[in-house]
């Protein structure tokens, strides 16, 4: 399931929260305002459409769907096949915090677990832990990782020791 939060500036300047919510991969997304279903939206053949509910404001439907095209875990199967063309045939997005990937044929399995490994973490953008279920091309293998985002340590802050 993914959960979004759009923040919309509604009639007289007030802000409505909408929650964008998909219970699973490749179903539409639900739109919520104050614990109220309000339609649902769905991406076919590269064009989003609202499936039900009232039509929405046109400013409203293209700033959440904006939103959703926006969000990191959209871009990061294509940016795993970019990274490793040779190596990957297809990444699913099955949630915010999940992947599938599958392996090319002929390649080192074993090999391209510890590349993955260690450079996967580099490309993570979002605040949480994602987990990699890797596959071989034939599905006779597999590993399961779970990846955090690095943390560049120079943007800390805080207080510094001082010694006098």
């Amino acid at each position: 399931m993914i959960e979004l939060e759009y923040f919309f500036d509604g009639e007289n300047g007030a802000v409505e929260v909408y929650q964008l919510i998909q219970f699973g991969s490749g179903e539409p997304w639900r739109i919520v305002l104050d614990g109220e279903l309000l339609g649902s939206l769905e991406k076919l053949q590269g064009t989003w459409r609202q499936l039900s509910g009232d039509e929405l404001r046109t400013e409203l439907f293209n700033g959440l769907i904006c939103h959703i095209n926006n969000q990191y875990f959209n871009s990061l199967p294509e940016q795993i096949c970019s990274r490793w063309p040779n190596l990957v045939e297809k990444v699913v997005l099955k949630s915010d915090e999940a992947y599938l990937v599958i392996c090319k044929e002929g390649i080192s399995f074993k090999s391209f677990e510890r590349i993955f490994s260690r450079f996967v973490p580099g490309l993570l953008k979002d605040e949480w832990a994602v987990k990699f279920q890797v596959f071989n091309h034939d599905f006779s293998d597999d590993f399961l990782l779970e990846a955090s985002p690095l943390v560049d340590k120079r943007e800390t802050f805080g207080w510094e020791e001082v010694n006098r």
